[in-house]
């Protein structure tokens, strides 16, 4: 009856078990397999928008960025372009008036490159002209051109799903991305 006790007492390393953290668990990719594991923690989570405002973004970190952002490897850039703009009366053309493929320019040095690119054109969806278009389709990126609200929204939902995907996004507004001060 005492060696019972003593037993009951001692503290056996063998059968102790250790309590697993919840960073143990799945925290390897079999080298064999192409799928993600979507419960490995992750340190750097990918940066997503959290609320679209009208001087410009406030991000998942809670980072907020005046004026225009471009979104690649899950990464932040300010990006200081003001929204397209067609007047009454305006043409397309004249919308874009001033862009030029040297504000894509980054995609070219992303590797991977995205899969897509979702271009947020500002508080109003205006067709990207024809040079854009050809430009980051010879990267060979698709490009899908949206309001920016819609595209913030494309983006952080094709995010969370794994894909390779970019956003660039127009504020809604022309805002001066150094000082947030609205552009007259």
């Amino acid at each position: 009856m005492m060696l019972r006790t003593a037993l009951l007492r001692a503290p056996l390393a063998s059968t102790r078990l250790a309590r697993p953290t919840a960073r143990t668990f799945h925290t390897t990719r079999p080298a064999f397999s192409g799928l993600t594991n979507l419960f490995e923690a992750s340190d750097n989570p990918p940066l997503s928008v959290d609320k679209l405002t009208n001087d410009g973004f406030l991000l998942s970190d809670g980072l907020v960025v005046p004026g225009g952002v471009i979104f690649a490897d899950g990464r932040a850039f300010m990006w200081d372009v003001d929204p397209p703009h067609l007047e009454a009366g305006g043409t397309l053309e004249g919308a874009w008036k001033g862009w030029t493929k040297e504000r894509f320019e980054v995609f070219e040095r992303l590797v991977p490159r995205p899969e897509i690119l979702v271009l947020g054109t500002g508080a109003r969806v205006l067709p990207a002209p024809k040079f854009i278009r050809d430009y980051i389709s010879s990267l060979g990126i698709q490009l899908d051109v949206m309001d920016t609200r819609n595209a913030a929204s494309t983006y952080n939902l094709l995010s969370e799903e794994g894909r390779t995907i970019s956003a660039a996004l127009c504020p809604e507004k022309a805002v001066d991305s150094r000082t947030g001060l609205p552009r007259e």
